[in-house]
């Protein structure tokens, strides 16, 4: 059966997602195992060879498909469907798999593995061919595997009753320890327990931590053949089914407690207040708090330990990541392995810390929950609880780490040897393990050696009792019979009612990396890396190495919940529990209850104890073997050379994983002129006229009207200004026209740039050219022709002309006032964020001319730059966003040529060197849409503030965009996206598609149908007619004064006093002014000027008619403002420049609002106290007629 379906989502970016989802949008229900390996080769083997760029997100594609692949291969099922890729968990398990099928499963749980082992074995070549090769002494491997037809003789006389069955079997255990030889072969006993462990269908792990490592051997052969090997490792910390048997599970415990009376489960509290204690003192908390804090810890000291181990995990993976760049010395290198000391430092400072602040916030609740004056009305509950749940836990765990690394242990190698198979050699290494050889063996090695993690902790050694009491272990297959079922020692083989019994404790739910391969695992190391290991093999930093790895890697490669992320650590592979007491008083010593474990026999006569159990399984499963006929002729059959690792080894793979390195490094920047150059009009020189080779300034020329019309001023012999603000583009649009302005054959004299010259230098300057016969045509920034034309102005008229008109450029009413002699144009009026010119300026920078270097790069073909300057050059791109630059004007902000130049340059380029744009091509962060509001400077906070698809929510079409429900041809052709559905979690990615979406796609437009800001309301309300817009502004500013129901028709003249510029207080209105009485003035530009420049007005002037000086400008800015009092807000309150505006122009209005009628109407408005007090008088007869209070609706 299968499991829930998991979508497999890779946190893939840019070019890689595409790939990846046009790759496995091929893969349906029907698509053979054969078809989906063939699709993720061929993604490996381009992303390995062929891809040239982005080398991070090489790694992570790499990874993806070679973990999609392992999957693949332990029967995960993989299909496509509408966007997403998902896959099936395979459920093999006893209740969906009938015994009949066990041969079966158990070859396809082989074959999961075999890959995985045979990569292993490659790897081992030459260790293999050692073994397999004649030492010096004539021997090798082979001597050491017993002969088919030899071994079935003995057995066959020992049926036969000519000789015992002890005689013909005679094992022995042998330890293996560093560097000693076999006595027979010469052999080093450990390598011979290496070879074979080569044998199993299960690829060889090593892992940190105390391991136990043996030989069984049969001393009836010659040779003193193997006849199976057994290693014991440390525990895994977390088997649920072995806490709940041993007691160190919190839900049982709980379970357990709720049955208990209150002040029995008082006692069970102080039991667990005692673990906590003793995991405390195994703590050196000298430099992390002080005995009162250990003594009575407040929740600031519990947070406080927790900064300080998020603080010493960063400065882990701070001196990991320096340890990988500079490396260390020798003297630097930790005992634990391949880290530097001060990592090591680093991660026990992290563990202490974390440790203490777990056991510290038992501590604390445990006892309150004790000495609660209502304890026993609360107890029950505080169990029920999670916050119960998480102390008792910690408080199991600290109890559980005391003997999880010194009293137990995993019998992690359990096996016989072919052909000792066949006589049941594997339940003979089952039970040897639990013999009272192990259990001195164990303690001869460890009683006297410290605890490394222990010792660590505690900043000094420390030796746990190396009383070995429980031995575990795990079925190879779930289904089946297994070599532990029934297995025990039965009490009476050493006098006494114990039995030691392999007992069946439970089902493992499938977690592991025996289906991940090698190649797997360096892939994700190296994708995962991010420039240092992070997961180092060293004994201490967790629990198996690679299974970290794993979940590490799903959990950053992939966008998966935490339960999604559990399931992908799952191979389906589930095993059976076993585990084994070698004392009668396990569960109490591994409590805490008993000081001494009581073992099943005398431990001090090992060697008669272990023979006894030899003995026994002779007896009870050798004999009762040998009534087995089928056996001899199985053992006689079995082929020793096919046996030999060597012979398994497909001479023809050799195993490599090749690392991925940058393929080539682009052609150096400098020398890359014309690139280099449009580069840098962000944030760079290039916008600079003066810095500018005249060819290259001609590139970058945009051809206006404003050429033609200094042509033509020239042609009238007219002095010409060209003025406005740094940026602006004056000194460039000279320098272009210089050489046309001298073949006009009129005498003329050219200033480039004022701003190199004194007032003096351009005064005389401009004088002598006159004097001599000349027009004068200079670049001079507006601040500079002020100073001018304050020092000269009223010596020399075209300079006073030259400014004058500057200063009344921009007119309301049709008056003009054009000088005679001087033509001037001010480029600050000139708007450049039109569609016009900004097609023209990415023309230029994006012409081929400036790219010319480009064709020799060998990373051309897959160069962003190419791409984005495409992009650019697309007509709906253009469009769209000068949609947005067109709000951008609307909001005010005035942008210069040299800012057009940079937003395109930084288009192109994203600030960024060749080396960085091969770094980072095809990162979401650098897409072209991100791009557009990415940059730093005015013009792009401009543009963030005027319209970003991402604020616009329209639920049609977001849906369609997380659906990917989008026609394919609704794209513009050059811009592709992932065939997949969004997440509904990936914000980022959402985000990125909405952009794209306004950008590339022919329905992005319809965002806008909906869209209803202010800056939307502005427009409209600028295309109105000069009626409209009179009667809304009237509106406006009478909802500003608090009007609850504001005219339209006329206004409220209102006054206010203050003391010493405190706010107003009290505001009074005894007139009104009507609509009649205003008018608007619309900006624009005097005739000469408007030859040569395009103006998009972005306000109007609400004037008092026939006082134009009397005014309120309506920009963007007092727009929002006066919308803001109409939508209720009490803008009145501000102090803000805005709103002194508004007074002043009231204030000037006040000087019209004579009043003629006898019976008057005052309006006062109490501000602080929110009240509206309308008093109506009679002026004739000088008394009040009325007065009425109310409150203010939204004062």
């Amino acid at each position: 059966m299968l499991n829930r379906e998991i979508p497999f989502r890779p946190r893939l970016e840019g070019d890689f997602r595409i790939r990846f989802y046009n790759a496995v949008s091929r893969i349906t229900e029907n698509t053979t195992l054969a078809d989906i390996e063939n699709i993720a080769d061929e993604e490996i083997k381009w992303v390995t060879s062929e891809c040239t760029f982005n080398l991070n997100q090489r790694k992570k594609y790499r990874a993806v498909w070679f973990l999609f692949r392992d999957l693949i291969h332990a029967s995960w099922k993989a299909f496509y469907r509408d966007g997403v890729l998902y896959m099936n968990l395979p459920t093999l398990n006893e209740n969906s798999t009938h015994d009949g099928s066990a041969p079966e499963v158990k070859q396809l749980l082989r074959s999961w593995m075999s890959e995985s082992r045979h990569e292993r074995l490659l790897t081992f070549t030459d260790f293999i061919k050692h073994m397999e090769a004649r030492n010096s002494a004539g021997y090798d491997i082979s001597e050491l595997i017993a002969d088919g037809p030899e071994l079935a003789n003995r057995l066959e006389q020992a049926h036969a009753g000519r000789i015992s069955v002890k005689q013909a079997i005679q094992p022995y255990l042998q330890l293996v320890t560093e560097n000693e030889r076999d006595q027979f072969t010469g052999l080093k006993i450990s390598e011979i327990w290496r070879y074979f462990r080569l044998t199993w269908s299960t690829p060889s792990e090593t892992t940190p931590g105390r391991t136990m490592q043996y030989l069984i051997r049969d001393a009836a052969h010659p040779m003193h053949a193997v006849m199976g090997i057994a290693s014991l490792e440390n525990c895994a910390v977390q088997i649920t089914c072995r806490d709940d048997y041993i007691g160190w599970n919190q839900h049982a415990f709980i379970e357990n407690i709720l049955t208990l009376s209150g002040d029995d489960a008082r006692l069970e509290f102080q039991r667990l207040l005692g673990y906590i204690e003793d995991g405390i003192s195994g703590i050196d908390y000298s430099e992390l708090c002080t005995e009162m804090t250990v003594r009575n810890p407040t929740d600031e000291d519990i947070r406080m330990l927790l900064d300080f181990a998020a603080d010493a995990e960063q400065q882990r993976q701070d001196s990991l990541r320096n340890s990988s760049e500079n490396g260390y010395n020798d003297d630097e290198r930790s005992e634990l392995g391949s880290i530097s000391t001060k990592t090591e430092q680093a991660l026990y400072n992290r563990k202490r810390a974390e440790q203490l602040a777990r056991l510290l916030i038992a501590k604390k609740t445990l006892t309150d929950v004790v000495n609660d004056p209502g304890y026993d009305e609360n107890w029950i509950n505080f169990c029920k609880s999670e916050t119960g749940s998480s102390v008792i836990r910690n408080a199991l765990v600290a109890q559980k780490a005391k003997h999880i690394g010194s009293s137990l242990m995993e019998l992690n190698v359990c096996g016989a040897i072919p052909p000792y198979n066949e006589i049941l050699g594997g339940k003979l290494v089952a039970l040897l393990a639990t013999s009272p050889q192990v259990v001195h063996d164990y303690k001869t090695r460890y009683e006297n050696k410290a605890s490394e993690i222990a010792s660590r902790l505690k900043g000094q050694p420390v030796c746990r009792p190396a009383e070995l009491v429980y031995v575990g272990t795990t079925s190879l297959y779930y289904v089946g019979s297994s070599q532990y079922n029934r297995l025990k020692i039965p009490g009476e083989v050493f006098g006494s009612d114990f039995d030691v019994v392999w007992k069946r404790l439970g089902m493992t739910i499938g977690f592991g990396t025996m289906h991940i391969s090698k190649a797997t695992t360096l892939s994700l190391t190296e994708a995962t890396s991010d420039g240092f290991n992070r997961i180092n093999h060293v004994f201490g930093e967790g629990a198996s190495p690679k299974m970290r790895l794993l979940t590490m890697a799903i959990r950053e490669l992939l966008e998966a919940t935490n339960e999604d992320s559990k399931d992908f650590s799952k191979h389906a592979m589930s095993r059976i529990v076993y585990g084994a007491c070698l004392a009668t008083n396990t569960s109490d010593y591994l409590l805490g209850k008993d000081d001494r474990p009581h073992y099943y026999t005398d431990m001090e006569q090992y060697e008669t104890g272990t023979q006894k159990i030899i003995d026994y399984w002779s007896e009870r499963w050798l004999s009762s073997r040998l009534n087995y006929e089928p056996i001899y002729e199985r053992i006689r059959a079995f082929d020793k050379n096919a046996f030999m690792v060597g012979n398994q080894i497909d001479g023809e793979k050799e195993w490599s994983f090749p690392q991925l390195e940058v393929a080539q490094m682009p052609a150096n920047d400098e020398a890359k002129a014309g690139l280099q150059f449009v580069r840098d009009f962000y944030r760079g020189s290039s916008g600079y006229a003066d810095h500018i080779a005249p060819e290259r300034l001609s590139l970058i020329h945009l051809k206006t009207r404003l050429d033609s019309a200094i042509i033509d001023a020239a042609k009238d012999g007219k002095d010409i200004v060209l003025t406005g603000n740094p940026g602006d583009g004056k000194t460039h649009i000279i320098r272009i026209m210089k050489p046309a302005l001298e073949k006009l054959g009129k005498p003329i004299e050219i200033v480039l740039d004022a701003s190199t010259l004194s007032n003096r230098e351009i005064f005389d300057g401009w004088v002598n050219a006159h004097d001599n016969g000349k027009a004068f045509v200079i670049a001079i920034n507006a601040a500079v022709l002020y100073s001018v034309n304050k020092e000269y102005g009223s010596a020399f008229a075209p300079i006073a002309e030259a400014y004058r008109a500057m200063t009344s450029s921009i007119v309301f009413h049709s008056e003009e006032s054009n000088p005679d002699s001087v033509v001037v144009f001010d480029l600050s009026k000139r708007e450049v964020l039109t569609q016009e010119v900004l097609a023209q300026a990415i023309t230029k920078l994006t012409s081929k001319e400036h790219y010319k270097e480009c064709d020799g790069c060998p990373l051309h073909a897959d160069c962003v730059v190419t791409r984005n300057r495409a992009l650019l050059n697309g007509a709906l791109f253009q469009k769209r966003l000068s949609i947005v630059l067109e709000r951008v004007v609307l909001q005010g902000y005035h942008a210069t040529l040299r800012e057009m130049q940079s937003l395109i340059a930084f288009l192109i380029f994203g600030n960024r060197t060749c080396k960085q744009l091969n770094q980072t091509a095809g990162n979401d962060e650098y897409d072209i849409a991100n791009l557009v509001y990415a940059g730093k400077g005015g013009l792009f906070d401009a543009i963030r503030r005027s319209i970003d698809p991402v604020k616009i929510s329209h639920p049609l079409w977001d849906e369609k965009i997380i659906l990917n429900d989008l026609e394919a041809d609704s794209w513009v052709e050059s811009y592709k996206i992932p065939a997949e559905t969004i997440a509904y979690d990936n914000d980022e990615l959402f985000k990125l598609r909405k952009r794209q979406f306004y950008f590339f796609n022919t329905h992005g437009e319809e965002l806008l149908k909906i869209l209803d800001d202010d800056v939307s309301k502005f427009q409209a309300f600028l295309q109105q007619n000069d009626k409209k817009i009179v009667k809304e502004l009237i509106r406006k500013i009478n909802a500003f004064f608090g009007s609850a129901k504001p005219s339209n028709s006329e206004m409220k003249i209102w006054s206010g006093h203050r003391f010493d510029n405190e706010p107003r207080k009290v505001l009074i209105s005894i007139g009104t002014q009507k609509a009649s009485s205003f008018s608007i003035g619309r900006p624009m530009l005097q005739k000469n000027m408007q030859a040569g420049i395009e103006m998009i007005p972005n306000y109007v002037r609400f004037e008092k008619k026939d006082a134009a000086n009397i005014f309120l400008k309506i920009d963007f800015d007092m727009y929002l403002l006066l919308s803001e009092a109409e939508r209720g807000v009490p803008v009145l309150f501000l102090e803000s420049d805005l709103v002194k505006k508004v007074w002043r122009f009231i204030e000037q209005l006040q000087s019209f609002n004579g009043i003629e009628e006898d019976i008057v109407s005052i309006n006062l408005l109490d501000i602080q106290n929110k009240k509206r007090i309308d008093v109506m008088i009679d002026r004739e007869d000088k008394k009040y007629l009325s007065v009425n209070s109310s409150r203010t609706e939204e004062a």
